[in-house]
């Protein structure tokens, strides 16, 4: 399973995000904004639904586009943490990057929304060292999230 698709699937607890349906094998990923845009298969755009949520969406249309928006707004609070929604606004207000504790960092590194870029200070005792604050920079696909979402 490639890594977005796992994002997703944890991001819902494997069930449909509009209805709650469980079982993987009733789940689907589905396009936000339609298949052939720019970022068609980026993580912002693909929200997990059940086959009959995604008729409901596509062909019965009482599904709205603006309730599966407000849906994936909230799995993406859900996902990034709101300690890393705060990290974000606060970097893309400051257009460059916040230094913090890396500890609350990493999904966001991992995420592609954000780049570990130098240590500013760490603590050593027992000849141990430990970082305590790094310099991270807000990515381009850090600041497109970020004006799309928030």
């Amino acid at each position: 399973m490639s890594k977005t698709k796992e994002i997703l699937f944890i991001e819902t607890d494997y069930s449909c995000a509009y209805c709650g349906q469980k079982g993987r094998e009733n789940l689907s990923i589905d396009h936000i904004d339609g298949r052939h845009i720019q970022h068609s298969k980026k993580y912002d755009n693909l929200i997990v639904l059940c086959h009959n949520c995604h008729h409901r969406k596509t062909k019965a249309k009482d599904i709205t586009l603006e309730d599966i928006k407000r849906l994936k707004k909230m799995l993406i609070i859900k996902t990034l943490t709101q300690f890393g929604v705060n990290a974000l606004k606060l970097a893309h207000r400051n257009n460059f990057g916040i230094v913090i504790n890396p500890l609350f960092m990493y999904h966001l590194v991992d995420l592609g929304l954000f780049e570990q870029k130098d240590v500013i200070s760490s603590l050593a005792e027992d000849g141990k060292e430990v970082t305590t604050e790094v310099l991270f920079i807000i990515t381009p696909e850090g600041k497109r999230i970020c004006e799309k979402w928030f």
